[in-house]
């Protein structure tokens, strides 16, 4: 498996506007289920490359905006949920993280905009015993970034779509500054 693979069978398991993300990582395991152990772990592994490419501060800043907080675990499931978008939305999210503005369509960002489940696929879709899979990941370290929260109006400049969209006055945000 490459990463052409990886996203194929990512893609063809919907998107977000269409299927709900649980449904879409239903699809992924059943598609990896008919795949060999070695093909499973290639794919843990190059989702956990992909994944740690989406770990940016732009990023980061936009789920701050988009979410009103921002933790480790909040911010692994929205990257997941910008891959379970395709290629091309991740690609383009990753050079312009206000382009997010443009394909989300939620209610409520926060119990909406999670890719969770695709952090399980491997071995929902694997028969046989999960230790002999987990034996075999990788997991690139995170990239080091810098910390210092900008100002909101920083944040406004920047991100002018995502703040239009989804920054709230009267809510306390967490995580940043």
């Amino acid at each position: 498996m490459n990463e052409q693979e990886f996203w194929n069978i990512i893609e063809s398991a919907g998107s977000p506007e269409i299927k709900d993300p649980e449904e879409q990582c239903e699809a992924i395991s059943e598609a990896l289920s008919s795949r060999s152990k070695e093909e499973v772990v290639k794919f843990h592994n190059i989702h956990r490359t992909v994944l740690n490419r989406a770990y940016t501060w732009d990023l980061i800043e936009a789920c701050y905006i988009i979410i009103h907080y921002v933790s480790d675990d909040v911010f692994e499931d929205f990257r997941n949920w910008i891959i379970l978008n395709g290629r091309d939305r991740f690609e383009h999210s990753l050079s312009n993280a206000d382009y997010l503005a443009s394909f989300i369509n939620v209610v409520d960002p926060v119990e909406e905009l999670t890719g969770e489940a695709l952090l399980y696929v491997c071995e929902q879709a694997y028969d046989g015993e999960i230790e002999e899979l987990e034996e075999q990941y990788e997991y690139p370290a995170e990239p080091d970034i810098k910390d210092d929260w900008p100002p909101v109006s920083v944040l406004k400049t920047k991100y002018p779509e995502l703040f239009s969209k989804y920054w709230d006055d009267s809510l306390e945000y967490q995580g940043g500054s």
